[in-house]
């Protein structure tokens, strides 16, 4: 093999085609001593390189690594370098694995589709400069248990996690980076340590830098722009450093510290934030130094809780909300800092915060300076004028002591309370009146606003006021008008003056809950203040309290909320819905929710009489009319529709109505002319049959032609004896069933939900797509996509995270096929830490049943491995009730899928290379790893390159020449299946590799 001498360091030279070089860089690996130069020549190698000595890996041209699973480069040597090489992964944990030891990596490209693209491990360290690093899948670096990441001038773009993590004591640092079209920037977590120079961040889908669990990150000279959530998070005392940089164009605020976090910034510019430009809130504190905060879209600086925030020479400008903003018990000393054009007032304390103002300027605001409640604190040598409205208000009882300017009006007088509006507090009980059904729940409505009204009566008449809880309970089955009904009292509230606009903010866990510590706090505030002064309305509340293993985040909601509604308890009403039972295992979950929420109101099922009512009312407001007939025949559906967990009680009434209006539209689209009275008539015909949950949710018209041209395509698949049969099988039952359920019979209960069992290359995804065509030309699925996932698209980073990514995969595949490829690796992560895997699992087993009629889940894997896959949760196996097993191609069949790609490609086989082929097949051995499908495309790949091989000498070749393969240009039996990678490899000028996943979905195969 070669080997050049150069003083004590030998060259080896790594090539697929040319002579006296090693074929896979593994070997030359093997072969090299300390210290070896491994020159690797142009061309595509599939493997996973593993360095275990001290080499340096350098590209001689365009170089390409390629693997599955196994990381691509791993390093368990003492030192190591690579240049130039371009990586390429997908599945497994990780892309690139630093073991141990010392890696650098110069001018390098990484593409991967893993969990991580880069993990550096304890005690190992990782130098990467000028090199771009891209994972859709997941997180790109990753660094703990104290190792180190110094990345240069690097470019991380399209990672579909955080682009750097630092957790248990990693310490990753960027100079002059680029982090672009990414989930997250930096995560700093349990110990972690970052520091950030001179970077570019722009384009991140969530929180873009963030600080938590006592980690330390400390960024200069760097521009954040284009945040779509807040740009900065600091958090569990962590400590935050922001010195000479610039933060813009963000979707929420920019700079958030809450628990005990610390955070400093130094001559930092915020510019355009859509919420405040800082806020601090729990017992954390910031420090702001010579600072410039312009046009942020809500109060500029925010402290809240008992944070405490010192501003020192900043100027704050075009805010559209306050500049300086202290609530609850927070501390606020603010020196030498100019306020200027800020919508509300320019600096204001309420509660029983303390503001301090030293020097500066207050100009231009709707107010200057301000105390509220039993605010605290004073002002000094601060000039406040020029403001629209009162250059200094104290509306307080505390003492304030004041310099007051010679321009300075008389504090203005705290404004009246609200009054009652008698004549929209009737119309609003009329209203409520009106709904149909809900007859207990007018009664408990009306109870309170008598109630209400009874106190204000003993205030008239100097009694104390009788004890009101006004935050409730709504439990019931959905769609029984919670939403409404609560929309209504906040109104009638309003109307009687007990809250000042009565405004509904709706939310459910979604959007309370984050994903990163810290963030759960500062969302659930920030929807609770939106609904100050209204009514915060939490849809499916009990989900807060069933987070389940891990840091829970929604009982860390509940906390939050809990604090809230004491510090605000005048200015909002809470009110949580959701199903009776769950509803008791939500007030348990803190013992302050209890005492809070003492009064429940119980929201029933709809009657049968009642959803016609409720039909009836829809017809009205659409200009459609029931005809006797067709109300009886409705009432009796609405009998004996099935009660089950999908019921939506109002909901199915408005969907059995639509269902209705589009029948009539089928029925009447042949009619000409249509009279205007056949146009509003809803007949008993145009009502469909009760739902059958065994048939599908899809479009329900059969294209028998489309149906007929797919089991032709099916039946013309090489091989698959057992899966045609099981597949036309399946086919049938579900074409009796709609039959059956046309003629009234009753449907059989059918599992749609299949296994497909069998090793790699055997056509699973080409069926599994022909499967979703055949059932949305059946219509049982709406459209019958196939949407491919793997355990990387499914599983998280942390907890919580794979629920959310599970279920945004599940919501692509609604109306077709979701297909887990490996799904056995979900049930293989039982080792140490949390099993994210059995997470999506559970997810999923949960998710088949509340949409068994919008997705069918097709899982994939080997035979023996999915039998595991099986027992990893006891709803499993009922719901995968038909397992499709995939056997081994026999030599004839392969040899079958080798000519009918040679035809497509422009190639022919001769009788004698056809035997060839099939003497080969019948020598290969055959373990668990044998690629069958993609084997055969790896032999047609080698054969095509020894056919160019022997052809390129010919000075006239012939046509046939050009396209007959002889039996000399078909390779013997690989050995193994990393020889037969390798084979693949190699191919000839011109013609491109086929990867597993391409040749998997081969129209032959």
């Amino acid at each position: 093999m070669a080997s050049r001498l150069t003083g004590t360091r030998s060259v080896l030279g790594v090539s697929p085609t040319e002579p006296d070089c090693f074929r896979t860089i593994n070997d030359a690996i093997a072969a090299a001593r300390p210290g070896d130069v491994i020159s690797v020549w142009p061309g595509v190698y599939q493997e996973s390189v593993v360095i275990d000595r001290e080499v340096t890996l350098s590209a001689a041209g365009e170089v390409r690594v390629e693997a599955a699973g196994a990381p691509v480069l791993q390093l368990t040597a003492e030192h190591a370098e690579v240049c130039g090489i371009a990586f390429a992964h997908r599945g497994g944990e990780a892309a690139v694995d630093v073991v141990a030891g010392s890696l650098r990596m110069d001018e390098c490209a990484l593409r991967a589709d893993s969990e991580v693209a880069i993990v550096v491990r304890g005690g190992s360290d990782l130098r990467a400069t000028d090199c771009e690093v891209r994972n859709p899948g997941g997180a790109g670096v990753l660094a703990f248990d104290g190792a180190r990441a110094d990345l240069t001038t690097c470019t991380l773009t399209d990672i579909g996690g955080t682009a750097v993590v630092a957790r248990t004591g990693g310490a990753p640092a960027l100079v002059d980076c680029v982090v672009t079209d990414a989930r997250g920037a930096v995560l700093v977590a349990d110990r972690g340590r970052a520091t950030v120079g001179n970077c570019r961040v722009e384009r991140i889908g969530g929180t873009a830098i963030v600080a938590e669990e006592r980690g330390e990150l400390v960024a200069t000279g760097t521009t954040l722009s284009e945040v779509d959530g807040a740009a900065v998070l600091c958090a569990d005392g962590s400590r935050l450093v922001l010195r000479d940089c610039r933060v813009e164009r963000v979707a929420a605020q920019a700079v958030v510290v809450v628990g005990d976090g610390a955070a400093e910034l130094e001559r930092v510019t915020v510019d355009g934030a859509a919420g405040h430009a800082l806020h601090v809130v729990d017992t954390a504190t910031a420090d702001l130094v010579e600072c410039v905060i312009t046009k942020a879209g809500h109060d500029s600086v925010v402290a809240a809780g008992t944070a405490t925030v010192r501003l020192s020479g900043c100027a704050i400008t075009s805010g559209a909300g306050a500049g300086v903003l202290a609530e609850g018990q927070a501390d606020v000393r603010v020196s030498a800092t100019r306020v200027v054009g800020a919508r509300d007032t320019g600096m204001v304390a309420r509660g029983a915060a303390r503001l301090t103002v030293d020097g500066g300027e207050v100009r231009e605001c709707a107010t200057g300076v301000a105390w509220h409640d039993k605010a605290g604190g004073g002002i000094t040598g601060c000039v406040v004028k020029d403001n629209r409205g009162d250059d200094i208000a104290m509306m307080t009882s505390e003492h304030v002591p004041v310099e007051r300017p010679d321009t300075a009006p008389e504090p203005t007088p705290r404004p009246p309370e609200d009054t009652p509006d008698r004549e929209g507090l009737d119309a609003l009980l009329a209203e409520l009146a009106g709904l149909v059904g809900l007859d207990g729940v007018k009664r408990e409505v009306e109870t309170l606003v008598r109630l209400h009204q009874m106190a204000e009566r003993r205030a008239a008449a100097g009694l104390p006021s009788p004890p009101l809880s006004r935050h409730l309970v709504f439990a019931g089955s959905p769609g029984t008008g919670k939403t409404t009904v609560a929309r209504l009292y906040g109104r009638i509230l309003a109307a009687l003056g007990v809250l000042r606009t009565g405004q509904l903010v709706e939310v459910a866990r979604a959007d309370l809950v984050a994903s990163v510590i810290g963030g759960t706090a500062l969302k659930t505030t920030e929807r609770f203040q939106e609904a100050l002064g209204g009514v915060l309305f939490i849809d499916e509340a009990y989900t807060l309290a069933s987070g389940g293993t891990g840091p829970d985040f929604g009982r860390e909601a509940i906390d939050t909320l809990v604090k809230l509604m004491e510090d605000h308890r005048d200015d909002v009403v809470v009110i949580v819905a959701g199903y009776t039972n769950d509803m008791r295992s939500f007030l348990a979950a803190n013992p302050g929710l209890s005492s809070r929420f003492s009064r429940t109101i119980e929201f029933t099922d709809y009657s049968s009489a009642e959803l016609v009512t409720i039909v009836e009312g829809l017809c009205r407001d659409h200009h459609y009319r029931l005809e006797f007939e067709t109300r009886s025949a409705l009432h009796a559906y609405f009998t004996d529709l099935p009660r089950d967990a999908a019921f939506g009680n109002g909901r199915t009434a408005r969907k059995v109505f639509e269902e209705m209006i589009g029948r009539q539209a089928y029925r009447l689209a042949d009619e000409d002319p249509v009279s205007e009275v056949s146009l509003t008539r809803l007949l008993p015909q145009d009502l469909g049959p009760l739902p059958g949950a065994a048939v599908g949710a899809g479009a329900g018209r059969v294209d028998a032609e489309r149906v007929e041209q797919l089991l032709g395509t099916l039946r013309g698949l090489v091989g698959l004896d057992e899966v045609k049969t099981e597949v036309a099988a399946m086919v049938d039952l579900l074409a009796s069933a709609r039959r059956r359920q046309a003629a009234g019979l009753p449907v059989p209960s059918l599992g749609r939900h299949l296994i497909f069992a069998g090793p790699p290359g055997t056509g699973k995804t080409t069926v599994a797509r022909l499967y979703g065509s055949l059932l949305a030309a059946m219509g049982v699925l709406a459209q019958g996509q196939v949407t491919e996932v793997s355990r990387a698209d499914l599983v998280g980073e942390y907890v919580g995270h794979t629920a959310r990514r599970t279920t945004e995969a599940f919501d692509r595949a609604r109306g077709g096929v979701l297909f887990i490829d490996e799904a056995y690796t979900l049930s293989s992560g039982a080792g140490s830490g949390h099993d994210f895997g059995r997470e999506a699992i559970d997810t999923l087993v949960k998710l088949m049943e509340d949409h068994r009629d919008e997705v069918v889940v097709i899982a994939a894997g080997y035979e023996r491995e999915m039998a595991g896959f099986l027992a990893a949760n006891p709803g499993l196996s009922s719901r995968f009730s038909h397992r499709v097993r995939f056997a081994d191609y026999t030599p004839d069949e392969l040899v079958t899928i080798v000519d009918q790609h040679a035809s497509s490609a422009g190639y022919e086989c001769t009788g004698a290379t056809v035997a060839a082929l099939r003497a080969h097949f019948v020598a290969a051995p055959r373990g668990d790893s044998f690629g069958n499908g993609r084997y055969a495309r790896q032999v047609l790949d080698e054969a095509v390159t020894r056919h160019a091989r022997r052809t390129r000498s010919l000075v006239a070749p012939t046509m046939d020449d050009l396209c007959v393969l002889l039996p000399a240009d078909i390779p013997p039996p690989y050995s193994s299946a990393s020889q037969a990678r390798a084979a693949g490899s190699a191919a000839a000028p011109g013609i491109q590799p086929m990867s597993e996943n391409v040749a998997s979905k081969a129209p032959s195969v």
